[in-house]
Parts: structure tokens; sequence; C-alpha cells
């Protein structure tokens, strides 16, 4: 009798695992994309890309008072976790600092229950 209660039991006790990380990840709602340097030098060659990732980006989203920071990795990717609803958004000051002008866009929207991509763009100032 014990034994066909322990493979119910585990059955049972996997489900319930699997119910609660499926459900906590449905609710998480952020931002996901790229940070591109544009133009990435002062003169841009026919053939070649005048982009660049930007590695160790800031990207500081700040809402109601409150901020939060993202910072790119080696490829200029970000992940970052949000409540939904508007952020305004500008490039951090820190290590590798970038001035706060620049960013594309500036204000972004955080869907509820998913995270959205959204790609930014930043514009250095060379010419």
């Amino acid at each position: 009798m014990t034994a066909r209660i322990l493979p119910i039991f585990v059955a049972v006790a996997a489900a319930t695992a699997c119910g609660a990380q499926s459900s906590g990840a449905a609710g998480a709602s952020g931002l996901e994309g790229v940070v591109r340097i544009s133009p990435a030098s002062p003169v841009c060659r026919t053939g070649t890309s005048c982009t660049r990732p930007a590695k160790h980006f800031r990207l500081v989203f700040a809402r109601n008072g409150r901020k939060t920071v993202a910072v790119t990795d080696s490829h200029g990717r970000y992940r970052v976790r949000l409540d939904r609803g508007g952020y305004v958004v500008r490039a951090g000051m820190g290590r590798n600092a970038a001035p706060k002008q620049g960013l594309q866009p500036t204000r972004v929207t955080v869907p509820r229950g998913r995270v959205a991509k959204r790609d930014f763009t930043y514009d250095p100032g060379i010419r």
C-alpha cells in the first residue's frame, strides 16, 4: 500500500512545483533588448557597420521618484524587471560613463505580465 502512495505523492508534488514556477514567471513584467551605439566612429565606411553594441552601458529607468538601473552585457544586451507602466529612460553615469543626452527612445511603457522587447540607440555625438 505504501508503494502505491509514494508515486502519487511524488507526482502531486512535482505538479504543484511546476505550477508555482509557471505562475510566478507569467506575472513578471519588464523589458529586454539591445543597446547600440550609432554612429560608433566619426567616419562610416561603405560595407562596414557604423553601429556597435554598447558594452556595459547603464540604462536608468525612472518613475514616481524611483530608479532602476540595468547594465548591458558585452554584447549590448540587457534585461530588467519593472512594474508595468510608463518610465523615463536615460543613459546612466558610472563606469564607462556616458553623457546623459543621446539615448533614444527616452520614454517606454512596460506591459502587464510579460517582458517586452525594446531596443535603444545611443548617439555619442561624434561626427
